[in-house]
């Protein structure tokens, strides 16, 4: 069933266009085009000595997009389908693993597109490059947690979509994407360790597009994974807290 919907859910968002599922393409190469004249050619950003801005830039892209578009999704996930909601005998908890899903496939024609820029700049493959997998779970584990408590909150307050929004802009750009940490100050670099998409982030890049792989330190393992379980509980509590309601709000 899930699987059945998240079908539907792409063939809905690209119906009626001409241009279909290469709007999936077009998307992202357009988004890493805007950027990299913005911030490599006219600020001439660098990133880290021995990797191409181009490659540092969009691998820490391509989680952010999956993060950011899936996470405005699975909020609205609730409030975007009433006929679903009404019908008692369907599992709502289900709506968000459906937007998972779908933004898991936009995810991996990204990342299909990122291995072309990958064999372009001669970067060698190695097995150990496939451990990415174990990142997007994480990704996937934060945004479950996530989005259980917001879908569930917007269904009563449909303020939340709307403030999500701007929270996920600052959030980008307190992110090291598009800016290396490098050029932040000493005594702010801890800081960086508490911000569980950079956890991520970093994973992506250490695997990628370095000659050999780096992982993040087994302390950073270790609080990522306190702050997501701790955000799934809470998710998973409030949503099945409030399900019961849903159905007379929408």
């Amino acid at each position: 069933m899930i699987w059945a919907l998240a079908l539907r859910d792409l063939e809905t968002r690209y119906a009626g266009t001409i241009g279909g599922i290469c709007w999936a393409f077009i998307h992202p190469v357009a988004i890493v085009v805007i950027f990299y004249f913005v911030f490599a050619v006219g600020f001439r950003a660098q990133g880290p000595a021995n990797a191409p801005f181009i490659l540092w830039f969009v691998c820490g892209l391509i989680p952010w997009l999956f993060f950011n578009e899936t996470l405005q999704a699975i909020t609205k996930s609730i409030t975007s389908n009433p006929h679903l909601v009404k019908k008692t005998v369907f599992p709502t908890e289900t709506l968000p693993f459906v937007h998972l899903v779908s933004g898991g496939g936009a995810h991996a024609i990204f990342l299909l597109i990122f291995t072309g820029l990958l064999v372009f700049y001669g970067v060698a493959f190695r097995v150990e490059r496939l451990a990415v997998v174990y990142f997007f779970v994480c990704s996937c584990m934060l945004l479950l947690g996530f989005g259980w408590l917001l879908a569930a909150l917007q269904v009563f307050y449909r303020d939340i979509g709307h403030g999500l929004a701007i929270i996920l802009n600052m959030w980008f750009w307190i992110t090291p994407i598009v800016w290396s940490p490098e050029i932040m100050p000493p005594n702010y670099h801890n800081l960086l360790f508490f911000n569980p998409l950079y956890y991520i982030i970093e994973g992506y890049r250490g695997l990628l597009i370095f000659d050999s792989a780096a992982w993040p330190s087994v302390g950073a393992t270790l609080y990522f994974w306190l702050v997501s379980t701790l955000v799934f509980m809470v998710g998973s509590y409030t949503f099945r807290r409030l399900q019961p309601e849903f159905p007379d709000v929408m």
